[in-house]
Formats: C-alpha cells, sequence, structure tokens
C-alpha cells in the first residue's frame, strides 16, 4: 500500500482546507476515477482502449491551457506543418493521453495477449548478462507502463522508481494495476520503490549488487516544470535526468533509453530499447557531469520530435519553466 505517502492533516482549525481535501474531495474524486476503471477490467482490452481515446477527446477539448501548451510546443517541433495538421495532433495527443488511462484497465493482459513488441532488446539483455549494472532512462512517449511490462518478458528484474499522485485514492488504483501487470509476468520480477528521501539509496543498493535492473522516468513532470527534454532551456543540475546520469556515473552503469511507440490508433506498441547513453565516470566536475545530461536530454529529445502526439508531457510542458 502507498499510504504513508499521504499522511493526514492535524485536526487544526487553521488545517480545515486541507482536512476538507482529504477526507472529503479526495474520496469523492477516488470514487469517481474508480467506478469507470472497474467498468473498464470488464471491457475486452481494445475496447477499453477505445473508451479511453473517447474520453480523453472530450476531456481534451475542455481544458484550453494543456490545448494551447500543446499547439505552442507542435508549433515549436514541427514549423513545416500547417494549422490544419496541427490540430490533427492535438486531437491525436488527447486521444493517446485518454487510452492511456483507459488500458490501466487492462495492463495486465498486454503480454498474454502479444500487443508487445520488443526492438533493441540486445541494449539491455547485454549489459545484463554481463554483469554490469543497468539503468532503464523511462521516457512518458506511448504507453510508459509498457516497458514494466516488457522488461518482465524479457525476464529482466528491475526495481521501479514510481512517481507520487496528487491523491491518494488515484495513486492505489494506479498501484494495484501495475500490481497486476507485474504478477502476470516474472514472479519478483518488479519491486516498486517509493519516492522518498530513501529512493536513491536503494537504487544505489539495487545498482551496485547487480541484483535487478533500475526503471527511472527521466522526463517527468514535477514543481510546475517537466525536467526533459530541454528544447531550448538552459541545462539544470536538477530532475530525475540529473539523477539518472550521477546514478550511472557512480556505479557503472549502462543507461539505455527506453519508449513503448503505440503502433496506430490501437492498444498495440512497439518497446525501444535504444543503445546506451555514454556516461563518464564520478568525480570529474560540473561541466562533465552537464555534457552527460546534454547526451541523454539530446536521446530524449529526438524521440519527442520523432512522437510529439504520444509524449504524455506535452500538455504540461512550458518553455519558460
Amino acid at each position: 500500500m502507498v499510504d504513508h505517502l499521504y499522511p493526514a492533516p492535524p485536526w487544526r482549525w487553521s488545517e480545515r482546507q486541507a482536512l476538507l481535501r482529504y477526507w472529503l474531495r479526495d474520496p469523492l474524486q477516488g470514487l469517481a476515477d474508480w467506478l469507470p476503471h472497474q467498468a473498464m477490467r470488464a471491457l475486452p482490452t481494445e475496447a477499453a482502449s477505445a473508451f479511453g481515446a473517447r474520453m480523453g477527446l472530450r476531456a481534451g477539448r475542455k481544458r484550453q491551457v494543456g490545448s494551447d501548451r500543446v499547439r505552442a510546443l507542435l508549433r515549436q517541433l514541427r514549423p513545416e506543418a500547417s494549422p490544419a495538421e496541427v490540430e490533427a495532433l492535438l486531437a491525436a495527443h488527447w486521444s493517446h493521453v485518454g487510452r492511456c488511462f483507459g488500458e490501466f484497465a487492462a495492463l495486465s493482459r498486454f503480454r498474454a495477449e502479444g500487443r508487445i513488441e520488443v526492438v533493441g532488446a540486445e541494449h539491455v539483455l547485454g549489459p545484463r548478462g554481463g554483469g554490469q549494472p543497468l539503468i532503464v532512462a523511462g521516457l512518458h512517449v506511448g504507453n510508459w507502463e509498457v516497458v514494466h511490462a516488457g522488461l518482465a518478458q524479457l525476464g529482466i528484474p528491475f526495481h521501479a522508481i514510481y512517481q507520487r499522485l496528487p491523491n491518494r485514492f488515484r495513486m492505489r488504483i494506479a498501484d494495484r494495476a501495475r500490481g497486476r501487470s507485474r504478477s502476470a509476468g516474472v514472479p519478483q520480477a518488479a519491486v516498486a520503490v517509493a519516492p522518498t528521501l530513501g529512493a536513491v539509496f536503494e537504487a544505489h543498493r539495487v545498482l551496485e549488487s547487480r541484483e535487478a535492473a533500475l526503471l527511472y522516468y527521466v522526463d517527468e513532470f514535477w514543481e510546475g516544470r517537466v525536467h526533459a527534454p530541454s528544447l531550448g532551456r538552459p541545462l539544470r543540475m536538477d530532475g530525475n535526468i540529473m539523477r539518472a546520469v550521477r546514478l550511472a556515473s557512480s556505479t557503472g552503469a549502462a543507461l539505455v533509453p527506453a519508449y513503448a511507440e503505440r503502433l496506430g490508433e490501437a492498444a498495440r506498441f512497439r518497446l525501444h530499447f535504444l543503445p546506451p547513453v555514454p556516461i563518464g565516470p564520478q568525480g570529474r566536475g560540473r561541466a562533465a557531469v552537464l555534457e552527460d545530461i546534454a547526451a541523454l536530454d539530446r536521446v530524449v529529445e529526438g524521440v519527442v520530435r520523432a512522437h510529439p502526439e504520444q509524449w504524455f508531457m506535452a500538455h504540461v510542458f512550458q518553455p519558460d519553466r
């Protein structure tokens, strides 16, 4: 369970807004999320995905700020696109976002139904077989949950540092869906690592022991900022992309970017494991670390440029943050 990440606020008048949110708004929002999720679990996989697409399009039309951010990003990444092409990509983005949420109900069926094609498996199997620590730098392109299923499909045990969601009930839904997906794969293949201060120490332990790979998403949205790719913004010594580079540098791990491209308008995916990004040894100074971050950032940017409509962070990306 993940409830330890959501401590209840103290019963004080000064905390009344937090108490109202914790004991009333969050449970109601959780119920509103749980009911359709349970209903979609009874649907065939493609039906759950298609229902999610419709809901995503409907919700996207109401999110003006998010839509404007996607349009701005698309004009930056695809300057040659016509207004009609930009609008088509915007609609594809919201449809894809909805599909990802709808497919949470069917994650545990992806492998059995043959919905995952793996490309570049040698980039993770090679380091793993050679005894080298392995960091899989996951990207929120396509359905990112497929990366978990793909690693299990290849028989690679891994620990994954997950992101804390704003609502504890939504976090429970995600945690249980991932648990069903993990149990459908290699037994004991995956361990979820809570996003606490101890997560980095646990990551170091896992990598140094070589008992499992580490799955770490480097294009996260946190505290109002998408940390990677930079897309013209100055690089920062911050975010998961920096932590992944430092972990690789300190442990000698292979740093392999990965993303699960959606194939058409369906719940079918091509999981890409890209060649490892070269990372230098520890102790070379800030400039060298920034060079390594830039190398990983270029790979992430290339993937986002190729599939902007499938990038989950497109509607929260801000070029001035």
